[in-house]
């Protein structure tokens, strides 16, 4: 329970010091939208291709069985 208090004025004091600053003029480069696309796209490709393998994997055999109902049997 004390951890609870604790943590609880330690997040009132986060979010008050955020919502009560100033206003702060700090320049951002125009370069730094290049490094986030560039560090944000991986992780993107990451986990849809995680997730394109998984549905292959989960889905395979019955995909398999589909198409060998299409063959024709001699």
């Amino acid at each position: 329970m004390l951890m609870r208090k604790i943590s609880l004025k330690i997040l009132m004091i986060f979010t008050s010091s955020i919502l009560l600053s100033t206003n702060v003029l700090a320049y951002i480069d125009p370069s730094t939208g290049g490094v986030l696309f560039n560090t944000i796209w991986p992780l993107i490709v990451a986990f849809f291709s995680a997730a394109l393998a998984f549905i292959v994997k989960w889905f395979w055999n019955p995909i398999k069985k589909m198409f060998l109902k299409l063959k024709p049997t001699k």
